[in-house]
């Protein structure tokens, strides 16, 4: 049995196999089930159900960040939990050498190759809004929903195509009458992760603790 394993969420998973790839990790992952994106309560139960059934392994990495609070209170019931100080997975992306560097847009809108595959499914994408409602209509409500949010970003980690992902988002785009800007994302904190590099970015919950979720961000 492996002495670390790795619970990621699927948003991740292009950018947590490169840096897998690239550092020669042995360490398995498992990823989340997708739905439970959408529902904190949801993947509080399946992590700690998946963490209490693990067992004869030393860590467990929980690369799902705080999720809407859906990590808080996870019992490190058969191993040591660890977990990077990060808001959500948009951080993860972003992040570089440090999470002290950070820098981020918290009221502009990021989308990454997986952030557009949840947003084709979702029930506020334009296509299928506009099937449902018409055009004018849909674009109305977007106007709406989408008030107080012009800027878009798009997280470049050179593991997709991202002008598929400029051209399912420029539409929408144009109704806001926003702007598309291209970040370059370099995903440290999964280098990390790979390489077991635990450092401050990343708070330990020793076997037998619970995980404070208070503790995640040191520069909100």
């Amino acid at each position: 049995m492996p002495k670390t394993i790795i619970l990621a969420c699927p948003t991740l998973r292009q950018e947590l196999q490169k840096a897998i790839s690239l550092h020669d990790s042995g360490s398995p992952v498992y990823f989340l089930p997708r739905q439970l994106h959408n529902d904190p309560k949801e993947l509080y139960r399946y992590l700690q159900d998946k963490i209490d059934r693990l067992y004869n392994v030393e860590r467990i990495v929980v690369c799902a960040s705080r999720c809407g609070g859906g990590t808080a209170n996870l019992k490190a019931t058969s191993a040591d939990l660890i977990l990077p100080r990060t808001r959500d997975c948009l951080d993860i992306l972003l992040s570089g050498g440090s999470l002290n560097d950070l820098e981020r847009d918290l009221h502009g809108i990021y989308f990454t190759a997986s952030w557009m595959e949840f947003a084709k499914e979702s029930e506020i994408d334009l296509a299928q809004l506009t099937e449902k409602m018409g055009r004018l209509a849909a674009e109305d409500y977007l106007r709406r929903l989408y008030k107080s949010f012009h800027n878009f970003y798009i997280i470049d980690t050179d593991c997709y195509d991202v002008q598929e992902v400029r051209d399912y988002i420029a539409p929408l785009v144009k109704i806001l009458d926003g702007s598309i800007t291209v970040l370059k994302g370099k995903f440290g904190i999964l280098h990390k992760i790979a390489m077991e590099n635990f450092d401050d970015d990343f708070i330990t919950v020793p076997r037998g603790s619970v995980v404070d979720g208070d503790v995640f961000l040191r520069n909100e």
